[in-house]
């Protein structure tokens, strides 16, 4: 079965430390969601490392939600999330810039593919919505860190 990825990224005015604390921590972070999520709930942790989420989505009016586990194989630098029922892994990678002021954020989400025609046709379409869905997340964090406000909510 062949998977595929949808990937974004900017750079975020700023410090790495205030960009994985919205990553990391489920209060801050389910205020930069844009309007497609209609609920995040915790239900193990909170912050880091072994927190359990379901996030909940209305995209193009087809409801679904993902049980997700948080990781951090490089603490302070990568965050993985990952529904062990679908196989969706999101990767979230911040690298410093201009001695820790800003930083490049790339956001990549790893779908694993149906077979055949459907396969195909979910390719083609699911990565558009989301690369839209998700350039939309990254300017919520980017008002967000910057301004306290986020505009990009439904």
């Amino acid at each position: 079965m062949k998977s595929y990825a949808v990937t974004v990224e900017r750079v975020i005015d700023a410090t790495p430390e205030q960009l994985y604390n919205v990553v990391t921590d489920m209060e801050e972070h389910r205020k930069i969601l844009p309007g497609e999520f209609e609920a995040l709930e915790v239900l193990q942790g909170g912050k880091g490392a072994g927190t359990v989420f379901r996030l909940s989505m209305n995209v193009m009016g087809n409801r679904s939600s993902l049980e997700m586990t948080i990781a951090e194989p490089e603490p302070g630098r990568v965050v993985e999330e990952r529904d062990g029922k679908s196989g969706i892994t999101t990767t979230w990678k911040l690298s410093p810039l201009e001695d820790g002021r800003r930083c490049h954020l790339r956001l990549t989400s790893v779908f694993p593919g149906k077979p055949g025609f459907a396969g195909l046709m979910e390719r083609l379409t699911v990565p558009p919505v989301i690369r839209s869905i998700y350039k939309k997340e990254l300017q919520n964090i980017q008002d967000y860190l910057t301004t306290g406000a986020v505009r990009g909510r439904k």
